[in-house]
Parts: structure tokens; sequence; C-alpha cells
């Protein structure tokens, strides 16, 4: 394994930009959440002057020192913040300040709105009625309308940059184990939303909870805060979540009617209704009442219009031309690419890429082939799957991305979108390509739904990967490159024994693979009847003893 990197054989840059991902300067080991703490920097909000929840105060002190011990640059509110001056004398009136663009956290606590604040929050939400248009920009809505609310989010001179995280009292019915996970999620959603927060925290005499948009509903007790901090709560500011946005890809459209892997796409969904895993989604329109902060979810999102659980795919075999394998004496006479490390990557003449590998002791050089895969797309019902408008297919070759949509489909209708995880299903599909082609090389499933199974569920053969990592949320590059990793470390553990691979990412769930559609159908069907497959985290801690333990 590649020492320096230590998560594959490859340099992070080139995994990433393989797998079609938007460039970024210096990245760090995505298994080392240290190297994110010294990145980050947090600021905590002034709380008002006695504030009567003592617990939550308690916990806010706690989680400010864990935060200082482990590495975070944590910055007084008067140095991250500058006078905002957007209002004139009536933000000086107001005491508005903006949050400054390098600030990647804020924390704040729930408040009690005052009837002072709620009859201006109604005056300058019907003000954004009368201006709204489609053109204003996050700031611009935020301006108009959330100048008279306390939500911290009004106060950000960057909210694609600065995230906000508020801790709030937890939710008894969250925190009973007896809770249904969706019931769950819906008080989660709806605390999100209330709060106008990326993140929100719980605090109980005896535990808290996380929930953010990967639509986690993990609970801790209070001695595990520093754990929790370092592996959970600062991936978490480090990278936050963005959707790959329609810019990145080549678009152009393709039919569903004439392609075989829509229609299988389609069965598969059917197939794991049964599973209860992929329960429908939710509406933005549903959950949020304000016109305004529709319109900001709206923009921040890229124009999706709510949340779902999960998504399915299916990989098509990998696409090559010409020779899968060359010898070393061919690697040596092939060019090297602009931009690309030629130790690793290298052009051959009639344009196909290669790449040296390491598989168990043996350096392998092989053609990177390109990737095709059909997916569910953005906000549907996973298991009610129309051809003709809920399945997009995604492409990956020579590091560019590619969207095909359902012939005849309108691109302005805003919910045909690739999935949030795009980045990590096409880095599941080339790792498996290059490490383990067995799982892909006839097709690959690919079932991501937020929960998991209980360690002894897993039979021989089957195996699980990734509990110990860092919680990073869906659509980032770090999450994508540990997928990578997983895909790996499990080939060169265990050869082709790979009939089933689970790779596991904390505070989201689980990514299924395998060759044989009807297997895992049958897997999850049994998992789900007979309890030992679940959604939400009640087996994530059992997957993780059981990761330390084989280590």
């Amino acid at each position: 394994m590649n020492d320096r990197q230590g998560i594959a054989d490859l340099d992070l840059q080139t995994i990433a930009a393989l797998t079609g991902m938007p460039k970024i300067k210096n990245l760090v080991n995505p298994k080392n959440p240290t190297e994110m703490s010294e990145r980050v920097i947090v600021t905590f909000k002034p709380i008002p002057k006695n504030y009567p929840d003592t617990q939550i105060s308690a916990y806010r002190e706690r989680l400010r020192n864990s935060l200082l011990s482990n590495g975070v640059n944590v910055i007084p509110w008067e140095d991250a913040t500058t006078e905002d001056g957007s209002y004139g004398a009536f933000s000086k009136l107001m005491g508005l300040r903006s949050v400054r663009r390098k600030v990647n956290a804020v924390i704040d606590v729930k408040k009690k709105l005052s009837l002072f604040r709620w009859l201006l929050s109604k005056v300058a939400e019907n003000i954004y009625r009368i201006v709204r248009k489609d053109s204003l920009s996050v700031s611009s809505i935020l301006k108009i309308s959330g100048w008279a609310d306390d939500f911290t989010v009004g106060y950000l001179q960057d909210p694609y940059n600065t995230q906000v995280i508020t801790i709030m009292s937890l939710d008894p019915e969250f925190e009973n184990q007896d809770t249904t996970y969706e019931r769950k999620i819906s008080i989660g959603l709806k605390n999100l939303i209330a709060n106008m927060s990326e993140i929100v925290i719980g605090v109980s005499h005896s535990k808290f909870g996380i929930t953010n948009m990967n639509l986690s509903d993990s609970i801790y007790t209070h001695d595990q805060l520093d754990d929790f901090v370092l592996y959970s709560l600062i991936p978490k500011i480090y990278a936050p979540i963005k959707p790959p946005v329609l810019t990145r890809f080549s678009v152009s459209e393709y039919d569903p009617k004439e392609f075989e892997y829509a229609k299988k796409l389609s069965a598969l969904g059917a197939d794991l209704k049964s599973t209860d895993l992929f329960p429908a989604g939710s509406k933005f329109s549903d959950a949020i009442k304000r016109l305004s902060h529709r319109d900001v979810a709206n923009k921040i999102l890229d124009g999706r219009t709510g949340v779902s659980y999960g998504f399915i795919a299916l990989a098509e075999p990998p696409g090559y031309d010409g020779d899968k394998y060359i010898d070393e004496s061919m690697w040596n006479s092939l060019q090297e690419i602009p931009g690309y490390n030629p130790d690793e990557v290298r052009a051959a003449s009639n344009d196909r890429w290669y790449v040296k590998t390491l598989l168990g002791d043996e350096t392998v050089y092989q053609q990177i082939p390109d990737i095709w895969i059909v997916t569910s797309r953005s906000g549907c019902d996973k298991t009610n799957l129309n051809p003709d408008s809920d399945i997009v297919r995604i492409g990956l070759v020579k590091g560019k991305l590619h969207l095909e949509i359902p012939r005849g489909v309108d691109l302005g209708r805003k919910d045909i979108r690739p999935s949030f995880d795009t980045y990590v299903i096409l880095s599941q599909a080339l790792s498996s390509a290059l490490y383990a082609p067995y799982l892909i090389e006839k097709e690959m499933s690919i079932l991501h739904f937020h929960g998991y199974p209980d360690p002894c569920w897993f039979r021989m053969s089957e195996h699980h990967a990734g509990a110990r990592n860092p919680s990073l949320p869906c659509g980032t590059v770090e999450a994508a490159l540990l997928n990578y990793s997983a895909v790996y470390e499990t080939a060169t553990k265990n050869g082709s024994d790979i009939k089933l691979l689970c790779l596991v990412e904390s505070d989201h769930g689980v990514n299924v693979l395998g060759p044989d559609r009807e297997y895992l159908v049958q897997r999850l069907l049994a998992g789900s009847s007979e309890g030992h497959i679940l959604l939400g985290g009640k087996y994530l801690p059992m997957l993780k003893q059981q990761s330390v333990a084989s280590q």
C-alpha cells in the first residue's frame, strides 16, 4: 500500500482526477481526521444573556474544549465577523454582523422567537414575495427575507462555505431506541429546517444526537464526545455536502425504451420494495413553509426539490478498446498525459489511458476503462422507477463526466439531477474495475440505503469495510476516496473471494455491491425480514467494534 497516502496504491490527486472529481489543492488523507481539523476554522455565536438552558450551555462549553483539544482553530466571534452595513443605520440598530468567508462553521444555540422578531419576519417574508425572482442569489434572498430573523444563516458572507450548527434539546422521541427511523428523520428534518441549519446537535442529560442532510440518527453518550468530534463532527465541517452540479457534465440524451439496463434497474427497484429499506422521500414544499427558505434550499442544492433515502444503480460492463493489460516494456513506451503523474497514468498511441496498479505484491499495467452506470435520479421513489423520467445514465471517460437523461425530459424541470452520491458511485465502479474486476465485468449492482446490517448477517465470501472511517457526507470528494479505498483494500485482502461487498459510511448508511442482482435482493430481503438489517444506526457501533477487533 502507498504509505504516503495510506488509502490505495495511487496518489489521492490521481484517484480524484480519474474519477472526475473537482480539483482540490492539497487533498487531505480522508482516513486521518486530524489533517482535517488543522484546516477547520470554527466560531461560536454568543449566547443571549441569562440563557436559561444550563444543560445546553454546559455542552456548548465541553464541545468548544473538545474542538480545541482536537486541533480545530476556534476563533472569537469578534474575529470571525465584521459589521454588516447592508441596511445602513438599521444594521447597527439590529446589531447585524457578517461571518467572514474563511469561517467553516458557526455554532449557535436554539433560541425562542420573540413576538417582536416574529412580527418582523412576517413583514420581511411579505416583502420577499413581492420582489421575488429566479435570478436572486442565496445571499440576496437572505438579505431581503432574513434580516428580521435571528437565524445564523442570515449573517453569513458565504452560505456555500460556512455551515450553521445549532445545539438544542434532544427530542425524547428521537432519543428513544424504539422510535422508527422514518419518524426520527421526520423529527430531524423538522429541526434542520426550523433552525435553517446544516447540522443540528440535540442534547439530553445523558446523551446527544446529530442530524444533517445525510439523514443520520446517530446517538452518543457524553463520554464519547471526543471521538464524536474527531470522527463525526470535524469531517462534516471540513467537507460539507455538495451535490454534483450540472456544469461539470457533458449532457446528452438516451432512449430508455431501447436500453436494457434502464429496464433492469426499474425491475431491481420493484424487487427491493419488500425490503422496506428504501422509503419514500420528503419534498421541501411539504416540510419548509416559508417561500424564501424553500428558495434558499433550492439554490444551495442545485435545483433539487427534496431529499430521498439512498439510491440504486447498475454499473454496465467496463468499456475497453485494445489490450486490457500490457507489460512493463510497453508501459515504458507510453506517452505522458498533461496534469497526471507519469509514474501512475500514461496514454497509448490509440489515446487509451493506462494505469500502474498494485494487486497484492504484483505490479499490473492495465487500461482505464470507460465507466457507464444507470442510476436512480436524485429525489425519486427508488422502488417505483419510471424509466422515462427517473433513471439517468452517468459516464466516466478519461476523467470526464457525462450525463445522459431520458429522451424528451426537460432539464428545466429541476428534479432531473444525478444522485448526491455520484462521485461515490463512480469511484466504486472504477475501483472495482481495476482491483476486483469479477465484481463488475458482467454488471454490478450498487444499493445504498440509510441503515446497517448486524455483523452476524454476513456469510462466507461476504465482506464489509469502512466502519471506522471518518463520517464524511455524501457528495464529497473525500467520501468518494474512502469508497475507492475500501474496494481496493477488500480486494487486496480477499482476492477474488467476494460475493457481496458492504461499504460502510458512518452517519450515512451502507453501499452493497455485487455482480448478482438476484442474490443481493434475496440477501437484503432475508436480512430485513429477520431484523438483521435495519434503517438507522442501531448496528453501526457493532460494525465498528468488529472492524477494530479484526485489525
